[in-house]
Parts: C-alpha cells; structure tokens; sequence
C-alpha cells in the first residue's frame, strides 16, 4: 500500500483508516471484509464499520449480505462527486453562517481591554493575517517586503487578489527597495481591478532596517507579521483606541510620503 497515496487521500478528507480501507479494497477490487481488513492492516469490526461509512458516501459498493457478503470498489471518479457534494454542503453550511452572523454579533460580549492574540509558525501566521479580509473599512498598512515578500508571496498574492474581489481598499505605506518594487509590478500592472482598490506610497529610508514584514491597521484591529531570521510571529490587537491612535500617525506618514511613480 502506498504510504503517499494514504497521504493524499487524507489531503482529500478521508481520514487515516478510511483512506487505508478505500486503498485495500482498490486492490483487491472485490472481497470480503476480513481479506480488506488484513490487507489494511486492522481489525475485522473497525474494517465493517469503515465500509458501512464508505459506501454511505458512494465510495464502495455491496453485494450479498450475512456473511456472504462482499465489498466492492467503486471508481476513483466517485471521489470527486464526494468532495463535490463536500463542496456544496460547505457552501450551504456558510450562507447560513452569513444569515446568523447579525445575531451572533448581537449577544458578543467584548470589555475595553485591548484583546492581544500571537500566532507562531507559517501556517498559523497565514490563518491571522487573512483577517484583513474581514475588513469593513479600508486598511492601512506599513510594510517592508525586502526578505519578506519572498516567503509570503503567495499569501500577500491570494490576499490582494481575494480583497479586490470584495472591493476592500488598502492604503499601502511600503519602504522602498528592490523587493518592494518587484513585488508591486508583479501584483499590481496591468491589474484593474487590484489597482482601484489600492494605493501605494514610498517610504524612503537612509538604511536598511533588520525587521521585515508587515502592520496592518483596520476597523478596530492591528494585525501584524514580523518575519526575520530571528522572529517568525504574528500578533493581533483588537483595541479600538489603539488603531483609532494608529490611524492617525498613518495619515500624517501618509501626507509625507512619496507617491508611487
């Protein structure tokens, strides 16, 4: 049994004993549950249960019953209708999040002390920073792309792509370097739909500064990464003083800076 196969259909979301009973049974293409079972390498009752579970989703078939009964593949085509029908029950489990979010928001309980959050690890990093996409306002941002940009490319790309196509604007103080210019033609020429939701101004500095990432200021947040040889840590304040404070230095950084040639 192929260990990466097992990983790929798990990818998919199949869980660990399911992907082992889907690929035992592909093999042996017709058996009983002990064969598919042994093949898996687990017990007679947990290989019954997974193939109950299988067939319910359209992925094995039945013939017989008792203990005459056989198990039998279907094809791997009938994965893609079950992540489709996946697909489609997300999508109706998320437009009734929407119609119940009002009323969620209504009973949320907050007190003035500012909320701080940390985030360690790319992943994790990835998952706070696409907060910025639940903006409600424009955000406001300072960011130093040089040995930034490199390693977060692909999430800065999803995210300017993704908040065009909400219409959230971005005001964008970036420092000016190589990095950073690189990046914006990649992301912004010849993109309307980017650009009209988004300015830049240059910040020019006299030095390199070691700390590379990003600040970004919305609503009543501050999300930041930090990203260096030393620190990889996202924060996240939610304190509306704060980014009320915040937003003022911005614009006066703002009426300083350099507009984008």
């Amino acid at each position: 049994m192929s260990a990466n196969l097992k990983q790929q259909l798990e990818n998919l979301g199949l869980q660990e004993y399911e992907a082992k009973i889907y690929l035992a049974l592909l093999e042996l293409g017709r058996a009983s549950v002990m064969q598919i079972s042994r093949l898996a390498g687990l017990n007679r009752t947990t290989g019954y249960d997974i193939l109950e579970r299988l067939s319910l989703r359209g992925l094995v078939g039945r013939s017989g019953s008792g203990k005459k009964r056989l198990y039998i593949a279907e094809p791997p085509s009938r994965l893609k209708i079950f992540l489709e029908e996946k697909k489609r029950t997300c999508e109706k489990r998320l437009s009734a999040l929407e119609e119940l979010m009002p009323e969620l928001g209504s009973i949320y309980k907050t007190d003035l002390k500012p909320v701080i959050k940390f985030a360690e690890g790319r992943k994790e990093m990835e998952k706070m920073y696409y907060g910025v996409l639940e903006a409600k306002g424009s955000i406001y941002s300072v960011l130093n792309l040089k040995d930034y940009a490199e390693f977060f490319d692909e999430m800065g790309t999803y995210q300017s792509k993704e908040r065009a196509r909400r219409g959230i604007k971005e005001k964008v103080l970036a420092f000016k370097n190589e990095t950073a210019i690189w990046w914006h033609e990649k992301t912004y020429k010849n993109n309307r739909a980017r650009q009209k939701v988004t300015e830049y101004r240059w910040l020019e500095t006299e030095k390199e500064y070691s700390t590379a990432g990003e600040v970004n200021i919305f609503d009543d947040r501050v999300i930041g990464l930090l990203s260096s040889p030393k620190e990889n840590v996202a924060f996240e304040i939610k304190s509306e003083s704060f980014a009320n404070f915040l937003k003022v230095i911005f614009e006066i950084a703002w009426k300083a800076s350099e507009s984008k040639k």
